[in-house]
């Protein structure tokens, strides 16, 4: 007769239980992560705060250059943040309340440009900076929007530009982070920017350098470069709404409507279970790449707000190297979205061979950015 089949094995219950506590550790992941993403903003509005409430309101300034002042700053922070609830040193108070400008560019340097990439390298991960996309701008705008030079003067800004850029605002990240969000599956930290993974991969060892300066310090010349014009936008001390604010606010508003769409009409098609090689249909038939026109088109928007509070183009560029400093982020942000950016899409997009022909084509016959008439009377793709 055949021997007896051995005992089947029973499944211990710590090994029905590994895809839960797998799911569990997940979960707790991902709020750690969410906490933290919330956390890291929590310091400098503390700071922030302190200095608003203690620093004197007639300020001296010490007519120092920004140079000097930025060192004497870098040097007083510590003692500065190690006693929160003692008066802030005086260079604190004169970056404060005479520069706000460069008080922007310090605090990022030390949070985002520092505290950033200490947490990339302990995580591995650059995924940080993607939600913060969002809530930076939130951050320097509600600084100006509460800075003395906003007029803040019992609770309440003087200027209703303000009160009209902090509402534009406000929207946009809403709509942008909601699509962040989406994207993701509501999960933070979970993966970082595909063009960042790819550098990962290529600089190998020395990762651990550059991405102190591909990612801090470029994406530093870009978000603090592109809420600059947010300052003289909400000064009370900008001229009165004007014409231009018509078309500051018709730009952005025009910019975060072609961005949702295109977003919208971006995230159905990646979801849908039979989708085609290639989406060129609605928006993206007229554009290859209209979520970043529409980005794009928002910040010239911004722009604009800081040039209805010049009073007009020739107000706006009297102001000399003030003006350059307000227009450098969309002068700096847009030719890089469109040169280096678009094309390291496009190039993904040529990756899969059974997709290059077709994706060819579509380059051939759409333009790359502004949605235009299509060339050549292009058909919508059909090959799945």
């Amino acid at each position: 007769s055949a021997p007896p089949s051995p005992p089947r094995r029973r499944r211990s219950s710590h090994a029905a239980k590994r895809p839960l506590i797998s799911a569990t550790d997940h979960r707790m992941r991902s709020l750690a992560n969410f906490l933290l993403m919330v956390g890291v903003c929590v310091p400098p509005a503390l700071y922030v705060a302190v200095l608003h409430r203690r620093c004197p309101a007639e300020t001296p300034t010490s007519g120092e250059s920004g140079l000097a002042l930025a060192r004497r700053w870098l040097a007083a922070l510590p003692a500065d943040a190690s006693s929160m609830f003692a008066p802030p040193s005086s260079v604190a108070c004169d970056v404060y309340a005479s520069h706000p400008r460069l008080f922007v560019n310090l605090i990022y340097f030390v949070v985002v440009d520092v505290g950033f990439y200490l947490i990339y390298l302990l995580q591995g991960s650059t995924w940080l900076i993607d939600p913060h996309w969002q809530l930076i701008p939130v951050c320097i705008s509600l600084f100006f929007f509460s800075h003395p030079d906003a007029g803040w003067d019992e609770g309440v800004p003087q200027h209703p530009r303000a009160y009209l850029v902090l509402g534009l605002l406000l929207v946009w990240a809403t709509r942008l982070m909601h699509n962040y969000l989406r994207r993701e599956g509501y999960q933070f930290g979970d993966r970082e920017d595909w063009r960042y993974n790819d550098m990962r991969r290529e600089h190998g060892r020395w990762f651990v350098i550059s991405q102190f300066f591909a990612v801090c310090v470029a994406q530093h010349c870009m978000l603090v470069g592109l809420t600059m014009p947010l300052q003289p936008a909400m000064a009370a001390s900008g001229a009165s709404l004007n014409r231009f604010d018509a078309l500051a606010a018709s730009l952005c508003l025009t910019g975060i409507c072609v961005g949702l769409v295109a977003d919208n009409q971006l995230f159905a098609y990646m979801q849908s279970p039979d989708k085609p090689l290639l989406l060129d249909s609605g928006l993206w038939r007229f554009s290859r790449h209209p979520n970043h026109f529409g980005e794009q088109l928002w910040w010239i928007g911004i722009l604009s707000s800081a040039v209805a509070a010049a009073g007009g183009w020739s107000g706006f560029v009297a102001g000399g190297p003030h003006c350059w400093a307000v227009a450098f982020g969309v002068c700096f942000n847009h030719p890089i979205d469109t040169l280096a950016t678009l094309p390291l899409i496009e190039a993904r997009m040529l990756r899969r061979p059974e997709r290059a022909t077709l994706y060819r084509a579509y380059q051939r016959r759409t333009s790359l950015l502004a949605p235009w008439f299509v060339r050549g009377g292009g058909k919508d793709a059909k090959v799945a």
